[in-house]
């Protein structure tokens, strides 16, 4: 059996990053170690990722120093990053250059959204320009939206900080929408970040593709539940809300490049050269919209982020 490639994880104490780990270590082809901030080491997160085998190495990509950095992707073949895209990746991507590192993936881990249409999109795009512009050997990976977020959210749960955040019908309802599970995430980054064919390449990760329309019909239909008190939002309105607030821009311009421009949608991404990751891993075999909907409705997630935490 060929030795494994070492993986270090910048962010694996994110939920994003916690996803991921949970399948790369189950991978037979690589060794998985984590960078974590000193201030983080208790973390449950930490303990959560020490549990499932991750050496943990103590630094942090914002303070340390450029040899630092070196100095701790030493022997490291690929690098996944899932900080968030207004953290500055810079500094550790050329480290990995310098060191030797074989491939890095950035935080990406998002839709297919086009340059100019959302400011969170353009970091993201802007951090694959770096690397290409360096030579840095890497592969950018991006996914559908979120299958829950394509059910509407039950009366009694609060979605997310946001109150309204899956309790609004956006725009006309059907738009097709690139969907991944949040157990396919990785699944698929542990065959990507080891495939020959990928080095180089964007790829899309997804399950399938799905209209609002259609996954709040799945939504009512296995909830029990009848949405048709939930406000509707046309594209007008939405345009009005991006404007009202930086944060509003951040919340809602997903919403636009989604369920208003059609942005996402697995036949967008490959026109602009993204590979498609169904057609290169058939072994695997995403859950079914259904099985996803009835998970969903048994215990709906809610998220509460810390802004003073930089992993995703």
């Amino acid at each position: 059996m060929p030795s494994k490639q070492t993986v270090l994880q910048v962010g694996a104490t994110g939920y994003t990053g916690l996803m991921i780990a949970k399948a790369l270590v189950t991978s037979e082809q690589l060794a998985v170690k984590a960078l974590v901030r000193p201030t983080s080491l208790s973390k449950p997160e930490t303990k959560q990722l020490e549990a499932l085998g991750v050496e943990i190495i103590p630094g942090d990509i914002v303070t340390s120093t450029a040899q630092d950095l070196e100095k701790a992707l030493q022997g490291i073949d690929i690098v996944i990053c899932t900080v968030l895209a207004f953290v500055d990746q810079k500094p550790l991507l050329l480290a990995a250059k310098r060191a030797g590192v074989k491939r890095v993936v950035p935080s990406d881990f998002g839709p297919r959204i086009p340059r100019g249409v959302f400011v969170m999109q353009d970091l993201k795009l802007a951090t694959r320009d770096f690397i290409i512009e360096n030579n840095i050997p890497h592969t950018f990976i991006q996914v559908g939206w979120w299958t829950n977020f394509m059910f509407p959210y039950p009366h009694g749960v609060k979605s997310s900080p946001f109150e309204d955040n899956g309790k609004e019908f956006i725009g006309a309802g059907n738009v097709k929408v690139a969907h991944t599970a949040y157990q396919s995430l990785g699944e698929f980054v542990k065959r990507i970040v080891v495939d020959p064919r990928t080095l180089n390449k964007t790829v899309q990760a997804y399950d399938g593709e799905i209209t609002l329309e259609e996954g709040w019909a799945l939504g009512t239909k296995v909830s029990g539940e009848n949405f048709d008190d939930y406000p509707k939002v046309s594209a007008e309105e939405l345009e009005s809300r991006i404007g009202r607030s930086t944060l509003d821009a951040l919340v809602y311009g997903y919403a636009k490049s989604l369920y208003v421009r059609g942005d996402n949608t697995v036949e967008n991404a490959v026109k602009d050269g993204a590979l498609d990751a169904r057609e290169l891993y058939p072994d695997y075999q995403p859950p079914s919209i259904e099985e996803l909907a009835k998970e969903f409705y048994k215990n709906p997630p809610t998220f509460t982020y810390d802004a003073s935490e930089l992993p995703v």
